[in-house]
């Protein structure tokens, strides 16, 4: 096989399988692997998501009791860019991991935790010596990475319960 043939089957399988790691969720995904319910009450579950994201490095932005929502976020500082800029002409200026918990009784025993992750980035792309940024703000949608909030979560609730 010609090197040209293997360069373009790899780049069509490439191609291929990146089309099937996008793939869109359906909203019924998005609840199955954003949600999950606990048989503990609100206060419990609410207290133990707040020191969640405390030991999780997360600055709290807004903490509700009556709604639920619970809001914290975690920046990272590039010091790289300078250095990218002038390798790849784009460069990551900082990033930013945003948490929200909407946190549900059902009953007095069972609780529904709801959460959404985001990614924010500033990018900056240099052309003819301008540089130009540009914001994005992407809600995460790994599922491994929601079992690993999840069950941290649980752990938290575990925890805490002894204490008490």
């Amino acid at each position: 096989m010609s090197r040209l043939s293997k360069l373009s089957l790899l780049v069509s399988l490439l191609f291929l399988s990146s089309c099937s790691l996008f793939k869109e969720l359906s909203s019924d995904d998005v609840t199955r692997i954003t949600s999950e319910y606990f048989d503990e009450n609100h206060d419990m579950v609410f207290y133990s998501t707040l020191s969640l994201l405390q030991a999780e490095q997360f600055t709290i932005v807004q903490a509700d009791k009556e709604s639920g929502i619970i809001r914290g976020t975690r920046h990272t500082e590039r010091d790289d860019v300078e250095r990218n800029l002038k390798t790849f002409g784009t460069a990551t200026e900082r990033e930013s991991t945003e948490a929200v918990f909407l946190i549900l009784p059902l009953s007095d025993k069972r609780t529904e935790v709801k959460l959404s992750l985001y990614r924010n980035e500033l990018t900056v792309t240099r052309k003819n010596e301008v540089n130009q940024k540009q914001t994005s703000h992407t809600m995460l949608l790994k599922e491994s990475t929601y079992d690993k909030w999840l069950n941290k979560l649980k752990a938290e609730v575990k925890r805490r319960k002894k204490l008490v």
